[in-house]
């Protein structure tokens, strides 16, 4: 004998998408929360990752790192010579690359995905190639040195080396270096610093979040850093 399937009432189903409301509206914070610190501890795995490239450059170099940005010259006035950090860890990256993976995707990608924070993702397609997501200090050469030593650098773990930098204006976001007017407090309101002895920390100045009001008002952030090593 045939039986009628019991059918849901309007009631059931209005309840059950409520449910579903409700449990979304719960567990979207966690998500958020997750994917968030997933994408501080990426950044902070690709910095430690860049002060490995930019040890064995210095070694290569006489000890001197490279240049900060493609725009420094010399006390002459004359344009520096010299490879920009940005450009000068990649050949370090491809060949820290494991064999097994390095066919897996293109080198420009393996590049990106070490040498730009994760927010780069989210940055749109005409706007990418100029897009710097991590900076190099500007101050650890003075005007009238275009590189510098890296042990010259009297207190390597407060002296900031690379940091998460501001994305949200065009003239800042392509400068491959800055100071604490750049950073970007984009981790959780506060901003991954790579200092000069190699250990990374989330710095938190203020209440910027990343993509409001960004730049640190001062040079120490309450933390005793240090940007002009010779100060």
């Amino acid at each position: 004998m045939y039986k009628n399937k019991h059918a849901f009432t309007l009631i059931e189903i209005i309840l059950v998408i409520f449910i579903i409301v409700v449990i979304t509206g719960l567990l979207f914070p966690v998500l958020s929360r997750i994917r968030e610190k997933s994408n501080q501890a990426v950044c902070i795995s690709n910095m430690g990752q860049m002060f490995k490239c930019l040890v064995q450059y210095t070694i290569e170099n006489g000890g001197y790192l490279p240049l900060e940005d493609n725009s420094a010259k010399s006390d002459s006035g004359a344009p520096c010579s010299g490879e920009v950090w940005f450009k000068a860890v990649d050949r370090y990256i491809i060949t820290d690359t494991l064999p097994e993976n390095q066919t897996e995707i293109s080198t420009k990608e393996r590049l990106i995905r070490i040498k730009q924070d994760p927010v780069f993702k989210t940055i749109s397609q005409d706007k990418k190639d100029n897009a710097r997501t991590i900076k190099m200090n500007s101050q650890l050469s003075k005007e009238s040195m275009c590189r510098r030593m890296i042990d010259s650098i009297r207190f390597p773990s407060r002296t900031v080396l690379l940091f998460d930098g501001r994305v949200n204006n065009p003239t800042v976001a392509s400068k491959y270096d800055g100071s604490y007017g750049s950073v970007a407090q984009r981790h959780s309101k506060g901003a991954n610093i790579l200092f000069a002895d190699g250990h990374v920390e989330r710095i938190r100045n203020g209440d910027s979040d990343g993509t409001t009001n960004e730049g640190w008002p001062n040079g120490d952030a309450g933390q005793g850093i240090i940007w002009d090593p010779d100060q």
